[in-house]
């Protein structure tokens, strides 16, 4: 299963991965909008969401009055935020694209990239990661800025095959539990994320979902978007539910 084809099918249930996805929407944009204030002032206006999914930070920051235009290279994610976004009555732009090739698809720079929630790794290579980065600092504006939050997989065990629990999401009358088992071939590992559906009768019904994750160090992620451009490039701890990693672009 590509990446593409794990989040078309994941869109439907990504909420079902927060106990409570509302409550986060809002969580996250507030910890997000402290960063940026802290980081670039009142610099910020105009975000690049690049990796968007269902729009869990793009709607957080667009309610808290960013300008934010998002995109994901998974159509059923785009669908799913752009039907979150209108139901909230929120004026956004939406896309489907590759953040490895963004400046093919807008034409004039933004004061800040997102890319949340551990998206960069699904990069497989320093390569890859090293030309998104690229991107990225071609979309920002001068003064502006980059911002991911990555998983720190130097406090993983690396190697071998673990299963990583979600937990137990009621809704109405059904429940659902939720697992990932994680397979390692080096620093790359296959995820599947099973989704198990109770209705209360004698057979539940299950759902696998599968993608690759490159385990790469926040080091080595520093390191790319300093050849990038970026300069400043440093990691954030206890800001964000991951370690964010931000840089910016001078002027």
């Amino acid at each position: 299963m590509s990446m593409v084809d794990f989040y078309n099918k994941l869109a439907p249930f990504y909420h079902l991965i927060y106990t409570n996805w509302e409550q986060s929407i809002d969580w996250q944009a507030r910890h997000l909008d402290a960063v940026i204030r802290e980081l670039w002032g009142d610099r910020v206006h105009e975000v690049l969401d690049a990796a968007c999914g269902v729009g869990t930070q793009a709607i957080g920051l667009a309610q808290l009055g960013y300008q934010v235009t998002a995109c994901d290279l998974s159509p059923g994610a785009v669908a799913r935020a752009q039907a979150e976004a209108g139901r909230r009555g929120l004026s956004m732009a939406f896309s489907v694209a590759d953040m490895r090739e963004l400046s093919a698809q807008y034409d004039h720079p933004f004061d800040l990239i997102i890319a949340c929630d551990n998206a960069v790794p699904h990069l497989l290579s320093d390569g890859e990661i090293g030309r998104a980065f690229g991107e990225f600092y071609r979309c920002t504006r001068p003064g502006g800025g980059c911002l991911l939050s990555v998983r720190d997989y130097a406090a993983e065990e690396i190697g071998g095959t673990k299963v990583v629990p979600y937990g137990i999401r009621k809704l109405a009358d059904r429940r659902y539990v939720l697992m990932q088992v994680w397979e390692f071939d080096g620093p790359v590992y296959e995820l599947s994320l099973y989704i198990v559906e109770d209705r209360g009768d004698a057979e539940v019904r299950v759902q696998v979902m599968r993608t690759q994750y490159y385990a790469v160090s926040t080091d080595r992620l520093i390191e790319l978007m300093g050849e990038a451009g970026f300069s400043g490039v440093r990691r954030l701890d206890g800001r964000f539910f991951q370690p964010l990693i931000v840089g910016t672009k001078t002027e």
